[in-house]
Protein backbone atom coordinates (compact mmCIF):
# COMPACT_ATOMS: atom_id res chain seq x y z
CA UNK A 1 0.00 0.00 0.00
CA UNK A 2 3.08 2.36 0.75
CA UNK A 3 3.96 1.75 -2.91
CA UNK A 4 0.47 2.13 -4.12
CA UNK A 5 0.46 5.64 -2.18
CA UNK A 6 4.03 6.88 -3.76
CA UNK A 7 2.63 6.20 -7.31
CA UNK A 8 -0.43 7.73 -6.21
CA UNK A 9 1.31 10.89 -5.89
CA UNK A 10 3.31 10.72 -8.78
CA UNK A 11 0.77 10.17 -10.85
CA UNK A 12 -1.25 13.34 -9.27
CA UNK A 13 2.38 15.44 -9.77
CA UNK A 14 1.87 14.47 -13.21
CA UNK A 15 -1.59 15.56 -13.69
CA UNK A 16 -0.36 19.07 -12.21
CA UNK A 17 2.69 19.38 -14.76
CA UNK A 18 0.17 18.78 -17.66
CA UNK A 19 -1.65 21.42 -16.40
CA UNK A 20 0.56 24.14 -15.76
CA UNK A 21 4.32 23.00 -15.59
CA UNK A 22 6.39 24.77 -18.80
CA UNK A 23 7.95 22.35 -21.16
CA UNK A 24 11.45 21.79 -20.43
CA UNK A 25 14.30 22.81 -22.23
CA UNK A 26 15.67 20.47 -24.94
CA UNK A 27 18.78 20.51 -27.29
CA UNK A 28 18.14 21.63 -31.00
CA UNK A 29 17.78 24.58 -32.89
CA UNK A 30 16.73 27.86 -31.57
CA UNK A 31 13.68 28.49 -31.02
CA UNK A 32 11.45 29.69 -34.13
CA UNK A 33 10.07 33.64 -33.60
CA UNK A 34 7.24 34.56 -35.98
CA UNK A 35 8.66 38.04 -36.34
CA UNK A 36 12.29 36.43 -38.21
CA UNK A 37 10.32 33.91 -40.29
CA UNK A 38 8.23 36.50 -41.76
CA UNK A 39 11.37 38.68 -42.72
CA UNK A 40 13.79 35.82 -43.85
CA UNK A 41 10.55 34.57 -45.78
CA UNK A 42 10.59 38.32 -47.70
CA UNK A 43 14.48 38.77 -48.06
CA UNK A 44 14.87 34.15 -49.13
CA UNK A 45 11.59 33.05 -51.14
CA UNK A 46 12.24 32.88 -54.57
CA UNK A 47 8.85 33.80 -55.82
CA UNK A 48 9.28 37.38 -54.13
CA UNK A 49 12.54 37.96 -55.90
CA UNK A 50 10.41 36.67 -59.61
CA UNK A 51 7.81 38.98 -58.88
CA UNK A 52 9.95 42.06 -58.66
CA UNK A 53 12.01 41.34 -61.38
CA UNK A 54 8.66 41.28 -63.16
CA UNK A 55 7.81 44.47 -61.83
CA UNK A 56 11.17 46.17 -62.91
CA UNK A 57 10.97 44.75 -66.25
CA UNK A 58 7.51 46.34 -66.94
CA UNK A 59 8.60 49.52 -65.67
CA UNK A 60 11.75 49.71 -68.09
CA UNK A 61 8.59 49.00 -70.57
CA UNK A 62 7.48 52.15 -70.39
CA UNK A 63 10.39 53.71 -70.73
CA UNK A 64 10.44 51.68 -73.87
CA UNK A 65 7.62 52.79 -75.17
CA UNK A 66 8.41 56.37 -75.22
CA UNK A 67 11.33 55.55 -77.72
CA UNK A 68 11.33 56.45 -81.29
CA UNK A 69 11.13 53.80 -84.12
CA UNK A 70 15.20 53.07 -85.14
CA UNK A 71 16.36 55.22 -88.25
CA UNK A 72 17.01 53.92 -91.60
CA UNK A 73 20.13 54.07 -93.05
CA UNK A 74 20.65 52.90 -96.80
CA UNK A 75 23.57 53.53 -99.21
CA UNK A 76 22.62 53.01 -103.41
CA UNK A 77 24.48 52.67 -106.20
CA UNK A 78 23.05 54.58 -109.53
CA UNK A 79 23.67 54.81 -113.33
CA UNK A 80 26.04 52.09 -114.04
CA UNK A 81 26.14 51.89 -117.77
CA UNK A 82 25.62 48.31 -118.98
CA UNK A 83 27.12 49.93 -122.51
CA UNK A 84 29.05 53.30 -123.50
CA UNK A 85 29.87 56.13 -120.95
CA UNK A 86 28.01 57.10 -117.91
CA UNK A 87 28.93 58.88 -114.80
CA UNK A 88 27.76 56.56 -111.82
CA UNK A 89 26.30 57.38 -108.60
CA UNK A 90 26.45 56.97 -104.76
CA UNK A 91 23.24 57.60 -103.21
CA UNK A 92 23.65 58.16 -99.24
CA UNK A 93 19.87 58.27 -97.09
CA UNK A 94 19.01 58.77 -93.42
CA UNK A 95 15.08 58.63 -92.51
CA UNK A 96 13.13 58.74 -89.24
CA UNK A 97 9.50 57.76 -88.83
CA UNK A 98 7.77 60.61 -86.03
CA UNK A 99 4.75 58.86 -84.72
CA UNK A 100 1.78 61.43 -85.14
CA UNK A 101 2.49 63.63 -81.58
CA UNK A 102 0.82 61.53 -78.82
CA UNK A 103 0.86 58.13 -80.05
CA UNK A 104 3.87 57.43 -78.16
CA UNK A 105 2.42 59.63 -74.98
CA UNK A 106 -0.48 57.08 -75.15
CA UNK A 107 1.66 54.14 -75.67
CA UNK A 108 3.66 54.91 -72.51
CA UNK A 109 0.41 55.76 -70.38
CA UNK A 110 -1.08 51.92 -71.31
CA UNK A 111 2.87 50.47 -70.12
CA UNK A 112 2.67 52.51 -67.11
CA UNK A 113 -0.61 50.69 -65.92
CA UNK A 114 0.40 47.43 -66.64
CA UNK A 115 3.34 47.80 -64.48
CA UNK A 116 0.98 49.28 -61.89
CA UNK A 117 -0.90 45.73 -62.57
CA UNK A 118 2.43 43.90 -61.89
CA UNK A 119 3.10 45.48 -59.08
CA UNK A 120 -0.08 44.86 -57.67
CA UNK A 121 0.48 40.84 -59.02
CA UNK A 122 3.79 41.35 -56.87
CA UNK A 123 2.09 41.84 -53.44
CA UNK A 124 -0.32 39.18 -53.95
CA UNK A 125 2.54 37.10 -53.69
CA UNK A 126 4.40 38.80 -50.68
CA UNK A 127 1.10 38.31 -48.97
CA UNK A 128 0.15 34.71 -50.42
CA UNK A 129 3.71 33.73 -48.95
CA UNK A 130 3.44 35.44 -45.72
CA UNK A 131 -0.32 34.45 -44.86
CA UNK A 132 0.90 30.64 -45.86
CA UNK A 133 4.31 31.35 -43.93
CA UNK A 134 2.18 32.39 -40.29
CA UNK A 135 -0.54 29.33 -40.95
CA UNK A 136 2.52 26.61 -41.03
CA UNK A 137 4.02 28.71 -37.82
CA UNK A 138 0.58 28.16 -35.91
CA UNK A 139 0.49 24.62 -37.52
CA UNK A 140 3.32 23.84 -35.92
CA UNK A 141 3.11 25.64 -32.33
CA UNK A 142 0.12 23.16 -32.15
CA UNK A 143 2.23 19.81 -32.99
CA UNK A 144 4.56 21.04 -30.59
CA UNK A 145 2.35 21.47 -27.98
CA UNK A 146 0.44 18.38 -29.54
CA UNK A 147 3.72 16.69 -28.60
CA UNK A 148 4.09 18.14 -24.94
CA UNK A 149 0.74 16.85 -23.95
CA UNK A 150 1.17 13.71 -25.54
CA UNK A 151 4.33 12.92 -23.44
CA UNK A 152 3.07 14.32 -20.52
CA UNK A 153 0.39 12.39 -20.78
CA UNK A 154 2.41 9.39 -21.98
CA UNK A 155 4.31 9.72 -18.58
CA UNK A 156 0.81 10.09 -16.47
CA UNK A 157 -0.06 6.78 -18.22
CA UNK A 158 3.11 4.74 -17.53
CA UNK A 159 2.37 5.74 -13.39
CA UNK A 160 -0.94 4.35 -13.48
CA UNK A 161 0.60 1.58 -15.02
CA UNK A 162 2.42 0.86 -12.42
CA UNK A 163 -0.27 1.42 -10.06
CA UNK A 164 -2.16 -0.71 -11.45
CA UNK A 165 0.44 -3.24 -11.10
CA UNK A 166 1.03 -2.49 -7.84
CA UNK A 167 -2.68 -3.27 -7.10
CA UNK A 168 -2.77 -6.43 -8.85
CA UNK A 169 -0.21 -7.94 -7.01
CA UNK A 170 -1.96 -7.06 -3.66
CA UNK A 171 -5.07 -8.70 -5.40
CA UNK A 172 -6.80 -4.86 -5.39
CA UNK A 173 -7.56 -4.88 -8.95
CA UNK A 174 -8.09 -6.90 -11.96
CA UNK A 175 -5.39 -8.19 -14.65
CA UNK A 176 -7.74 -5.93 -17.52
CA UNK A 177 -6.80 -3.01 -15.75
CA UNK A 178 -3.27 -3.52 -16.72
CA UNK A 179 -4.02 -4.30 -19.89
CA UNK A 180 -6.02 -1.10 -20.37
CA UNK A 181 -3.49 0.84 -18.94
CA UNK A 182 -0.80 -0.70 -21.30
CA UNK A 183 -2.91 -0.58 -24.36
CA UNK A 184 -3.58 3.43 -23.53
CA UNK A 185 0.06 3.73 -23.65
CA UNK A 186 0.48 2.29 -27.08
CA UNK A 187 -2.14 4.90 -28.53
CA UNK A 188 0.02 7.36 -27.16
CA UNK A 189 3.00 6.33 -28.42
CA UNK A 190 1.06 5.62 -32.39
CA UNK A 191 -0.08 9.37 -31.76
CA UNK A 192 2.94 10.48 -31.65
CA UNK A 193 4.18 8.93 -34.48
CA UNK A 194 1.55 10.94 -36.02
CA UNK A 195 1.98 13.97 -34.65
CA UNK A 196 6.10 13.35 -35.39
CA UNK A 197 4.99 12.92 -39.30
CA UNK A 198 2.67 16.22 -39.31
CA UNK A 199 5.65 18.15 -37.93
CA UNK A 200 8.05 16.76 -40.96
CA UNK A 201 5.67 17.73 -43.69
CA UNK A 202 5.09 21.48 -42.44
CA UNK A 203 9.01 21.66 -41.31
CA UNK A 204 9.80 20.48 -45.29
CA UNK A 205 6.80 22.75 -46.09
CA UNK A 206 8.60 25.77 -44.36
CA UNK A 207 11.59 24.93 -45.58
CA UNK A 208 10.93 24.92 -49.16
CA UNK A 209 9.44 28.43 -48.70
CA UNK A 210 12.30 29.83 -47.29
CA UNK A 211 14.28 27.96 -50.12
CA UNK A 212 16.69 25.89 -47.38
CA UNK A 213 16.89 22.32 -47.85
CA UNK A 214 13.93 20.51 -46.62
CA UNK A 215 15.21 18.38 -43.93
CA UNK A 216 16.78 21.37 -42.29
CA UNK A 217 16.33 21.99 -38.68
CA UNK A 218 13.12 23.99 -37.48
CA UNK A 219 12.88 25.20 -34.21
CA UNK A 220 10.04 25.27 -31.97
CA UNK A 221 7.53 28.15 -32.25
CA UNK A 222 7.23 30.61 -29.90
CA UNK A 223 3.31 31.45 -28.89
CA UNK A 224 2.74 34.84 -30.20
CA UNK A 225 -1.32 35.45 -29.82
CA UNK A 226 -3.18 38.58 -31.34
CA UNK A 227 -4.55 40.67 -28.81
CA UNK A 228 -8.35 40.45 -28.02
CA UNK A 229 -10.34 43.11 -29.80
CA UNK A 230 -13.73 44.27 -31.35
CA UNK A 231 -13.78 43.97 -35.30
CA UNK A 232 -15.85 46.38 -37.39
CA UNK A 233 -17.05 44.20 -40.34
CA UNK A 234 -18.12 47.48 -42.59
CA UNK A 235 -14.52 49.00 -41.57
CA UNK A 236 -12.67 45.67 -42.87
CA UNK A 237 -15.01 45.84 -46.25
CA UNK A 238 -13.78 49.26 -46.94
CA UNK A 239 -10.45 48.72 -46.02
CA UNK A 240 -10.81 45.58 -48.42
CA UNK A 241 -12.06 47.54 -51.47
CA UNK A 242 -9.13 50.31 -51.08
CA UNK A 243 -6.13 47.73 -50.03
CA UNK A 244 -6.54 44.59 -52.08
CA UNK A 245 -3.88 43.98 -54.17
CA UNK A 246 -6.22 41.73 -56.95
CA UNK A 247 -8.41 44.70 -56.91
CA UNK A 248 -5.88 47.03 -58.12
CA UNK A 249 -4.39 45.14 -59.96
CA UNK A 250 -7.60 44.75 -62.03
CA UNK A 251 -8.25 48.61 -61.92
CA UNK A 252 -4.64 48.83 -63.23
CA UNK A 253 -5.28 46.10 -65.77
CA UNK A 254 -8.57 47.97 -67.03
CA UNK A 255 -6.70 51.46 -67.05
CA UNK A 256 -4.37 49.63 -69.29
CA UNK A 257 -7.23 48.28 -71.76
CA UNK A 258 -8.16 51.89 -72.04
CA UNK A 259 -5.37 53.19 -72.62
CA UNK A 260 -4.79 50.74 -75.40
CA UNK A 261 -7.80 51.67 -77.13
CA UNK A 262 -7.09 55.28 -76.55
CA UNK A 263 -3.39 54.48 -78.25
CA UNK A 264 -5.50 52.81 -80.86
CA UNK A 265 -7.88 55.42 -81.79
CA UNK A 266 -4.35 57.66 -82.65
CA UNK A 267 -3.33 55.13 -84.74
CA UNK A 268 -6.33 56.82 -87.48
CA UNK A 269 -3.54 59.31 -87.77
CA UNK A 270 -0.39 59.07 -89.80
CA UNK A 271 3.00 58.86 -89.22
CA UNK A 272 5.28 61.31 -90.22
CA UNK A 273 8.80 60.34 -92.18
CA UNK A 274 11.44 62.45 -92.80
CA UNK A 275 14.90 62.14 -93.99
CA UNK A 276 18.04 63.26 -95.99
CA UNK A 277 19.98 62.45 -99.04
CA UNK A 278 23.33 62.66 -99.92
CA UNK A 279 24.41 62.01 -103.32
CA UNK A 280 28.04 61.28 -104.76
CA UNK A 281 28.80 61.63 -108.22
CA UNK A 282 31.75 60.77 -110.12
CA UNK A 283 32.75 63.49 -112.25
CA UNK A 284 30.47 65.82 -111.42
CA UNK A 285 29.56 67.77 -107.71
CA UNK A 286 28.03 66.23 -105.42
CA UNK A 287 24.20 66.99 -104.24
CA UNK A 288 21.91 66.86 -101.08
CA UNK A 289 18.52 66.76 -100.66
CA UNK A 290 15.54 66.39 -98.54
CA UNK A 291 12.79 63.86 -97.43
CA UNK A 292 9.34 64.40 -96.11
CA UNK A 293 6.35 61.65 -96.56
CA UNK A 294 3.73 60.41 -93.87
CA UNK A 295 1.88 56.49 -94.24
CA UNK A 296 -1.81 56.62 -95.16
CA UNK A 297 -4.00 54.74 -92.43
CA UNK A 298 -6.04 53.42 -95.42
CA UNK A 299 -7.32 50.46 -93.35
CA UNK A 300 -8.94 52.04 -90.70
CA UNK A 301 -11.96 49.88 -90.41
CA UNK A 302 -10.03 46.62 -91.08
CA UNK A 303 -6.98 47.24 -88.42
CA UNK A 304 -7.18 50.70 -86.59
CA UNK A 305 -10.90 50.32 -85.29
CA UNK A 306 -10.28 46.50 -84.70
CA UNK A 307 -7.93 47.36 -82.40
CA UNK A 308 -9.84 49.80 -80.30
CA UNK A 309 -12.67 47.74 -80.22
CA UNK A 310 -10.99 44.41 -79.01
CA UNK A 311 -9.00 46.70 -76.44
CA UNK A 312 -12.55 48.50 -75.13
CA UNK A 313 -14.05 44.64 -75.07
CA UNK A 314 -10.53 43.37 -72.80
CA UNK A 315 -11.23 46.70 -70.46
CA UNK A 316 -14.95 45.89 -69.96
CA UNK A 317 -14.16 41.78 -69.43
CA UNK A 318 -11.40 42.85 -66.78
CA UNK A 319 -14.17 45.68 -65.44
CA UNK A 320 -16.57 42.60 -64.69
CA UNK A 321 -14.05 39.76 -63.75
CA UNK A 322 -13.26 43.37 -61.01
CA UNK A 323 -16.95 43.48 -59.95
CA UNK A 324 -17.05 40.12 -59.03
CA UNK A 325 -13.66 39.92 -57.10
CA UNK A 326 -14.87 42.96 -54.84
CA UNK A 327 -18.03 40.23 -54.12
CA UNK A 328 -16.00 37.33 -53.48
CA UNK A 329 -13.61 39.69 -51.49
CA UNK A 330 -16.72 41.07 -48.66
CA UNK A 331 -17.91 37.71 -48.49
CA UNK A 332 -14.11 36.29 -48.11
CA UNK A 333 -14.18 38.66 -45.20
CA UNK A 334 -17.62 38.31 -43.27
CA UNK A 335 -16.58 35.11 -43.54
CA UNK A 336 -13.00 34.59 -41.84
CA UNK A 337 -15.05 37.50 -39.08
CA UNK A 338 -17.47 34.86 -38.42
CA UNK A 339 -14.78 32.44 -37.72
CA UNK A 340 -13.04 34.62 -35.48
CA UNK A 341 -15.79 35.29 -32.95
CA UNK A 342 -16.60 31.36 -33.27
CA UNK A 343 -13.21 30.46 -32.13
CA UNK A 344 -13.00 33.25 -29.62
CA UNK A 345 -16.66 32.58 -27.94
CA UNK A 346 -15.80 28.81 -28.07
CA UNK A 347 -12.32 29.41 -26.13
CA UNK A 348 -14.16 31.66 -23.56
CA UNK A 349 -15.96 28.57 -22.92
CA UNK A 350 -13.35 25.87 -23.04
CA UNK A 351 -10.94 27.81 -20.24
CA UNK A 352 -13.60 29.20 -18.71
CA UNK A 353 -16.17 26.08 -17.79
CA UNK A 354 -14.83 22.69 -19.86
CA UNK A 355 -11.20 22.93 -18.27
CA UNK A 356 -11.76 23.23 -14.87
CA UNK A 357 -14.40 20.83 -14.57
CA UNK A 358 -11.84 18.15 -16.61
CA UNK A 359 -9.13 18.69 -14.44
CA UNK A 360 -11.09 18.47 -11.03
CA UNK A 361 -12.51 15.04 -12.09
CA UNK A 362 -9.02 13.87 -13.31
CA UNK A 363 -7.88 14.76 -9.72
CA UNK A 364 -10.78 13.04 -8.10
CA UNK A 365 -10.63 9.61 -10.22
CA UNK A 366 -6.70 9.33 -9.80
CA UNK A 367 -8.27 9.69 -5.55
CA UNK A 368 -10.51 7.30 -6.22
CA UNK A 369 -8.98 4.63 -8.12
CA UNK A 370 -6.04 4.64 -5.16
CA UNK A 371 -8.57 3.43 -3.17
CA UNK A 372 -10.56 0.73 -5.18
CA UNK A 373 -13.51 3.39 -5.70
CA UNK A 374 -13.10 3.44 -9.39
CA UNK A 375 -11.81 1.28 -12.16
CA UNK A 376 -8.70 2.17 -14.71
CA UNK A 377 -11.50 3.12 -17.39
CA UNK A 378 -12.65 5.73 -15.43
CA UNK A 379 -9.30 7.35 -14.47
CA UNK A 380 -8.15 7.24 -18.17
CA UNK A 381 -11.30 8.83 -19.54
CA UNK A 382 -10.87 11.54 -17.27
CA UNK A 383 -6.72 12.08 -18.48
CA UNK A 384 -8.47 12.07 -21.92
CA UNK A 385 -11.12 14.51 -21.48
CA UNK A 386 -7.87 17.02 -19.44
CA UNK A 387 -5.82 16.83 -22.21
CA UNK A 388 -8.30 17.29 -25.29
CA UNK A 389 -9.11 20.28 -23.09
CA UNK A 390 -5.96 21.34 -23.45
CA UNK A 391 -5.64 20.09 -26.77
CA UNK A 392 -8.96 22.05 -27.41
CA UNK A 393 -7.78 25.54 -26.22
CA UNK A 394 -4.56 25.67 -28.00
CA UNK A 395 -6.09 24.05 -31.13
CA UNK A 396 -9.02 27.35 -30.70
CA UNK A 397 -5.99 30.00 -30.24
CA UNK A 398 -4.37 28.51 -33.47
CA UNK A 399 -7.98 28.17 -35.09
CA UNK A 400 -8.61 31.87 -33.92
CA UNK A 401 -5.21 33.16 -35.54
CA UNK A 402 -5.57 31.46 -38.71
CA UNK A 403 -9.11 33.14 -39.33
CA UNK A 404 -7.11 36.44 -38.51
CA UNK A 405 -4.34 35.71 -41.21
CA UNK A 406 -6.72 34.86 -43.29
CA UNK A 407 -9.19 37.76 -42.40
CA UNK A 408 -6.25 40.02 -42.84
CA UNK A 409 -5.66 38.38 -46.50
CA UNK A 410 -9.07 38.63 -47.37
CA UNK A 411 -8.38 42.84 -47.08
CA UNK A 412 -5.12 42.38 -48.64
CA UNK A 413 -3.47 43.83 -45.31
CA UNK A 414 -1.47 41.92 -42.87
CA UNK A 415 -3.17 41.44 -39.81
CA UNK A 416 -1.28 43.98 -37.81
CA UNK A 417 -2.78 46.97 -39.94
CA UNK A 418 -6.05 45.51 -39.89
CA UNK A 419 -8.81 48.32 -38.72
Amino acid sequence: MRRAREVLRLAVLASALAVAGPALAADGPPPLELGKLLAELRARNPSVEAAARRVEAARLAVRRARALPDPEVSAMLEDLALEGAAMPMVRFSVSEMLPFPGKLGRMARAADRMADAAAARGETVALDLLATGRRLYYGLYLSGESRKVNREERAIVASLVDLATGRLAAGMSMHHDVLKMRTEASMLDSDLAMIDADRREMSAMLNALCDRPADAAVGEPVAAWSAARAWDGAALAAQARERRPELREMASMASGEHAMADAARREYLPDFMVGAIYDLRAGGPDAVGAMVGLSVPLWIPWKQRLDVKAAEARAAAVERDRDAMAAMVGAEVESALARVASAEARLVRLEGELLPLARETFDAGVAAYGTGATNALDVLDALRAVTNARLAATALRVEREIAIVDLARAVGVSPEELR
